[in-house]
Parts: structure tokens; C-alpha cells; sequence
């Protein structure tokens, strides 16, 4: 409940200030600039940020369009507090490429997520994080969670939640269908549960990974889609 109180707060931020993205092509420190300015960013059309290195003041919510598409490529980027990409409607893209992230606060980055409104579609949302480190108290990837097509990729990256909120990798897993999940050759560790699923007619994928959980460890799909689990550590069977 703390969580959700928190991110709702955080996006209540972006009726009061919101800053845009600047060019097409910014380096980290564009976007830290734009976070420390109004801690909201908003996204249209395709922003790159690639290379670099900077400092987030404080929390940093971001808010696509939609359409939108974020890429992180070879930046680093920290901060003391929350970064959340949790308000994204239809159609819209997170990808975090050769990439370290590290917030003391909660990691999220959903695409399709948030409007509270089932009339506002959410669907085909895609977020992918390839040979990157993303650090927090909890990290989230989440895609459609509620609308079909939802896709989250994770390959050859280290995610580590070490707080009570733990490690969720989720597409299409509640009122969605369609999903893809899948985790490849990567290290995940979690302070809490860690989770990779899918909804209706699904496929959730986790092979070569090393787990590590102080909860409970799940990997899962619906009773209609497709799991397979393969060659991780521990072995974790789908459910």
C-alpha cells in the first residue's frame, strides 16, 4: 500500500510541472537535467539518450505518450530517489541498452500502464533491457499488464531489487493476453519475491539465469499459454 501511495504521488506530479524531452538525441546528462528540473519527464515520438553519465537529484517520473519510444543507450545514470516510468499508454517503448541504472528508491519501467480508465487502451507495450545493470529497492519491468501484446525482454543484464519490493518481470499477466516474457542469461537477485509471467495465452521464457530470492521465486503463465524454464539457478520449475 505504501508503494502504491507513493507512486501515485509521484505522478500527481506531472499536473503540476512537466518537463519535455529535448532533442531527438540527448546524452544522460539531458535527461537527469530534465528530471532535476520538475521530476517529471514526458516523452513523444522517439527520445534517445545515449552516452554519458549524470546525477538524478531527486525522484524522476516518466510519462509517455502515445507511441513514445525511450531508448538508454551506454549511459550510467544514479540518484538518491525513485525513478518510475508508469504513466504510458498504447504502443509504447522503454529500451535500456549496454546501460547501468542505479536509484536508492523503487526502479519501474512499465509501457502500458496507469490511466485508470479501461476506455484508454494500454496495449502493445515492449520494454527491453539488453547487457545493462539495473539497480533499486525494487525493480519492476512491466509491459500491458492489463491489455494484450505486452512484451519484456531481458537478456545478458543484472537486476538487483535488494528491498522487501523485490523483482517483477511481467507482460499481459492480469486482464491482458498475448504476452511475451523472457529472461535470458541474466543475474537476478531480490530482497522479496521475484516473478516472470504472463496472462492468457502467454509465453513466459527464463533460461541460463542464476536466481537469487529471499522470497519466493516464480515463473508462470496461464493455464492457456506457454511456459518453459530451462537451465536456470536454482531450478525453478514453470507453474
Amino acid at each position: 500500500m505504501k508503494r502504491l501511495v507513493l507512486l501515485l504521488a509521484l505522478l500527481s506530479l506531472s499536473t503540476l510541472s512537466v518537463a519535455p524531452a529535448g532533442a531527438a538525441v540527448g546524452a544522460a546528462a539531458d535527461f537527469a537535467a530534465d528530471c532535476n528540473a520538475g521530476g517529471v519527464v514526458t516523452i513523444a515520438g522517439v527520445q534517445k539518450y545515449v552516452g554519458g553519465s549524470a546525477v538524478l537529484s531527486g525522484d524522476c517520473v516518466v510519462a509517455l505518450r502515445p507511441g513514445a519510444r525511450l531508448v538508454f543507450r551506454n549511459v550510467e545514470l544514479s540518484g538518491a530517489g525513485n525513478l518510475v516510468a508508469i504513466s504510458s499508454p498504447d504502443h509504447t517503448t522503454i529500451k535500456v541498452i549496454d546501460s547501468t541504472i542505479k536509484v536508492n528508491g523503487f526502479l519501474e519501467l512499465t509501457a502500458g500502464c496507469c490511466a485508470g480508465d479501461g476506455d484508454v487502451p494500454e496495449n502493445d507495450g515492449t520494454v527491453i533491457v539488453k547487457n545493462s545493470t539495473l539497480v533499486g529497492q525494487s525493480v519492476l519491468l512491466i509491459a500491458s499488464f492489463d491489455w494484450p501484446n505486452g512484451t519484456v525482454i531481458v537478456r545478458n543484464s543484472i537486476l538487483d531489487g535488494s528491498g522487501s519490493g523485490g523483482v517483477q518481470i511481467r507482460a499481459s499477466d492480469l486482464g491482458g493476453s498475448d504476452g511475451l516474457a523472457r529472461v535470458v542469461d541474466s543475474e537476478i537477485a531480490s530482497g522479496g519475491d521475484l516473478e516472470i509471467r504472463t496472462g492468457s495465452t502467454g509465453l513466459t521464457v527464463a533460461r541460463r539465469n542464476q536466481f537469487t530470492a529471499a522470497g519466493a521465486i516464480t515463473i508462470s503463465t496461464a493455464s492457456s499459454g506457454i511456459c518453459r524454464s530451462s537451465a536456470n539457478v536454482p531450478t525453478v520449475r514453470c507453474t
